[in-house]
């Protein structure tokens, strides 16, 4: 068994022991750790949202320390600048018109001149950001509440055909806003957009539920993810869409599906109604926090150890947050990721201190929430040569130690990162749970798919994830400095190491957005979703390895266009659409699209 190279010289931190003690070393990071969170994740933050004042001090923040830590720059700055898509905004052009034929006494209503009523946006109504870009003009059909639960023999579409038509759908379900009751797998807006979609609508129109909040609007800023779902979709107000209704049936259509849990769609007569949605995506300043230690050796300084962590978090909330409140509150998101931006800097300080061999890249990524767009952005245009670099290590979460447990995720990664971690922990008091592939929805899987042994370190999940509730009075501070320290050991070892890493593929790989089976029924497909926008269908950033996806062949930057006869307009679709329609061992075809050209492969879809 190979010796690490580890020793008392080659770490400031084990040499701080000698000077002030064990406890007192401890006690100092606890401290830094705690100064660090208090303030990234302080509600003058706002919860750190790409493009907002809050990001932009915490990017300050981060900047000013690694200059206080003599941290060099790479380009004669600490910021790589890129442009990230928080969602949508209004193009021009957006419309909503009737055309309506008022009946007359004595008139034949084929006689009868239609009148032309124009909806104000904003007021009357919005395009959501589901909605392809596009003009239509058509007849408007109720839906009730637009789902097919066939095992629950309910079906609004039974009695009526929506081809060609706007289908108007109330959000929620018969149960109102339960979410956990009989209809909870068919309440989503991309199960009920996929539903209506496969029967044919051009269009949709939602109408939230009876209620306090039923004329307020979802932001178009509010769901990046949402992206193109091959339909015209806007939300309206209540009160003017019931105009439509005959004899004004909206509400008591809407009480007696709830009383009866059956049923009652119907067209709409003498009107038809053009809608003209025009978006743009939008996009925002932000920038990824760089800085490095240049490493002490004349050959191995121009190698690398990346140690990264994401400082964005949800602003007021958005698709992604589990609060369900309806007052917007702040999340600050204390564990998630101040906490790693914090052991990030202690780890700089430290190495700051006392060079390694190898040199030590420091970066503190924007975006991660909106899709591993930082990270992303960083490989594809990398200040450094990535073929240069030993190790990523990536640190999401590590603030709430719990049974001195922290867990190691990619150790399977690079040919001799286990036993680095079986040695290290064998020297220390915290009790190491690993995994060998760290593919995941975090940074690390940026690195891993460009050939970088990567591995993420976090100490596990709580109720406050993605809530308000996430704040810097529960981060143990006391854990977080064992976990520093036990990162110090892996930093110092792996930057001193006289080969570089070797990269291994990985099986069983867990894949991010629960593409592995998670939400899908326990299939297995493989997919790494790309979370650019495309018009086409599905991008992906690869396929996990020996995964489904991979022996089939697909490969990063491909398009999925269609599942069999499913479209597969986004990440949503690919996921509903795999688990409303099939099963482990299923074979499907896929069409996609590679360097514009339409290609199909066979894909077996295998058990998680």
């Amino acid at each position: 068994m190979q010796k690490l190279h580890f020793n008392l010289k080659s770490s400031v931190l084990l040499l701080f022991v000698f000077i002030f003690g064990w406890a007192n070393l401890l006690s100092q990071i606890a401290q830094y750790t705690q100064n660090h969170i208090k303030y990234l994740a302080s509600d003058e933050l706002e919860g750190r949202y790409p493009g907002t004042t809050g990001i932009a001090k915490a990017r300050d923040y981060i900047a000013n320390q690694f200059g206080a830590f003599n941290l060099k720059k790479l380009n004669n700055d600490y910021l790589q600048k890129l442009d990230v898509g928080i969602g949508y905004k209004l193009g021009e052009g957006n419309e909503v018109f009737f055309s309506v034929i008022i009946p007359k006494p004595g008139v034949p209503i084929d006689k009868v001149r239609p009148v032309r009523k124009t909806w104000e946006i904003g007021k009357d109504w919005m395009p959501m950001s589901f909605s392809e870009n596009k003009q239509i003009e058509a007849s408007m059909v109720f839906c009730g509440y637009g789902i097919t639960a066939k095992e629950l023999n309910y079906d609004d579409y039974e009695a009526i055909d929506v081809k060609n038509k706007v289908a108007i759908i109330l959000t929620n379900s018969p149960e109102g806003e339960k979410e956990d009751g009989k209809f909870a797998n068919y309440i989503s807006y991309q199960s009920k957009l996929q539903n209506v979609r496969e029967r044919g609508a051009v269009g949709v129109i939602f109408i939230k539920i009876k209620g306090d909040s039923a004329n307020v609007f979802v932001p178009l800023d509010r769901d990046r993810f949402a992206q193109n779902s091959g339909l015209v979709v806007i939300q309206v107000n209540r009160n003017r869409i019931a105009e439509y209704f005959p004899n004004n049936s909206l509400f008591p259509s809407e009480i007696e599906i709830n009383k009866t849990q059956k049923p009652k769609s119907f067209d709409l007569p003498n009107s038809t109604i053009s809608i003209k949605v025009n978006l743009e995506e939008n996009r925002v300043p932000s920038e990824n926090v760089v800085g490095f230690v240049e490493g002490t050796d004349a050959k191995l300084k121009e190698e690398f150890i990346v140690i990264g962590a994401h400082y964005d978090h949800l602003g007021y909330g958005g698709p992604t947050s589990n609060y369900k409140g309806k007052k917007p509150m702040v999340h600050n998101g204390a564990d998630d990721n101040a906490s790693g931006v914090a052991a990030m800097m202690e780890l700089a300080r430290i190495i700051s201190q006392n060079p390694a061999k190898r040199s030590v890249l420091f970066v503190a990524f924007t975006g991660e929430e909106l899709g591993l767009l930082g990270s992303n952005y960083f490989v594809n245009n990398s200040p450094i040569d990535l073929q240069k670099v030993s190790l990523m290590i990536n640190l999401d979460m590590v603030g709430r130690l719990k049974n001195n447990t922290l867990y190691a995720i990619g150790t399977g990664s690079a040919a001799e990162l286990d036993e680095i971690i079986t040695q290290i922990s064998e020297q220390d008091t915290l009790t190491i749970t690993k995994s060998e592939s760290p593919i995941g929805s975090s940074d690390q899987t940026s690195f891993y798919i460009k050939g970088v042994p990567s591995i993420m370190f976090f100490t596990g999940v709580h109720l406050d994830y993605h809530r308000p509730s996430d704040d810097w009075d529960k981060i143990n501070y006391d854990g977080m400095a064992k976990v520093i320290n036990f990162l110090t050991k892996v930093v110092v070892e792996t930057a001193n190491k006289e080969s570089k890493l070797t990269y291994v593929k990985t099986s069983g790989a867990m894949d991010p957005s629960n593409t592995s089976g998670r939400g899908m029924g326990g299939i297995k497909f493989g997919i790494i979703p790309n979370f650019e926008t495309s018009k086409e269908g599905l991008k992906i950033a690869g396929a996990s390895p020996n995964s489904p996806a991979d022996k089939a062949g697909l490969k990063e930057n491909d398009i999925i266009l269609s599942i069999d006869e499913h479209p597969t307009k986004n990440i949503q679709d690919f996921m509903s659409i795999l688990k409303d329609n099939y099963k482990p061992g299923d074979e499907v075809n896929v069409r996609f699209l590679r360097s514009g050209k339409e290609q199909l492969v066979k894909v077996k879809l295998e058990s998680r």
